[in-house]
């Protein structure tokens, strides 16, 4: 019987890269479905985490088989093993801080929504757990019961302003969002619709959005969304708050411009 060919530098090189590529695969999905679902995969850190797994997995452990291996060399099981190691204890920390910065809640706070990450919640002593009980979303959304009036506001952001917490961080005031809510918010969901008619690009990101559902565009909630990475527009279907779109649009001009002001009514949604 022939012996067994001894396997070549670049073909193990292959086979930890083909190990590796079916398990950062796996690490992806988990990624993209179930901890950044779009848009966060874009907005909080999901297309960051994907390239830590990817430089580990990929990258770091197949090339530096390729740079050690070679048949017959003494101590080569020692080098592979501290290589396996050396990967597995990469991708654990980059799987664990992915994983730990994934937003679990989307809180709508005053005329925006934020994306709070699991991290945030643990260091003020808060069990991501608990959101369940407003529920199964992922984010899960909810709405801080902050004062309308402006008086009841201030007094929130100097508590906010003392402590350090943002607003969308007093987990406390999270609720659930009720029909009543969904209107209100709905009136200024409508104020930001006019505000994009009114600009080029907001027609041209309208247009892209029509030609998903156009005949639902009156039940779509068009809110600012302040994520980690960048500001733009969460379009979210009133009835079920299921994600429809996102408009790549800064809303900063919008929110510190008058015609919020003039168009909100007086016990508008702001909180």
């Amino acid at each position: 019987m022939n012996s067994l060919q001894p396997i070549s530098r670049w073909r193990a090189f292959l086979i930890h890269l083909g190990i590796s590529l079916v398990i950062f695969l796996i690490l992806a999905y988990i990624i993209l479905i179930k901890w950044y679902p779009v848009p966060f995969f874009y907005t909080d850190g999901g297309w960051q985490g994907v390239r830590i797994v990817a430089a580990v997995d990929l990258v770091l452990g197949p090339l530096l088989t390729l740079l050690v291996y070679k048949h017959g060399k003494p101590g080569l099981k020692m080098d592979l093993t501290l290589i396996a190691l050396a990967q597995a204890a990469a991708l654990t920390w980059g799987i664990w801080v992915t994983y730990h910065e994934r937003p679990v809640a989307l809180v709508y706070t005053i005329n925006y929504f934020t994306p709070v990450a699991a991290y945030q919640m643990h260091e003020l002593g808060y069990d991501p757990e608990q959101l369940d009980a407003f529920g199964t979303k992922n984010p899960i959304p909810v709405y801080a019961d902050i004062p309308t009036d402006p008086e009841g506001q201030q007094e929130y952001l100097r508590q906010s302003l003392g402590t350090g917490v943002p607003l969308y961080l007093f987990y406390t005031l999270y609720r659930k969002f009720t029909p009543e809510y969904l209107a209100l918010l709905k009136q200024q969901s409508d104020i930001l619709y006019d505000w994009l008619e009114t600009r080029p690009e907001g027609r041209q990101a309208l247009e892209a959005l029509y030609q998903i559902r156009p005949e639902l565009v009156d039940q779509y909630l068009f809110v600012p969304l302040h994520s980690r990475y960048k500001r733009s527009i969460i379009v979210l279907d009133i009835n079920s708050l299921d994600y429809v779109g996102s408009l790549d649009i800064d809303t900063t001009k919008f929110l510190l411009g008058k015609k919020i002001k003039k168009k909100t009514p007086d016990k508008a949604l702001s909180g």
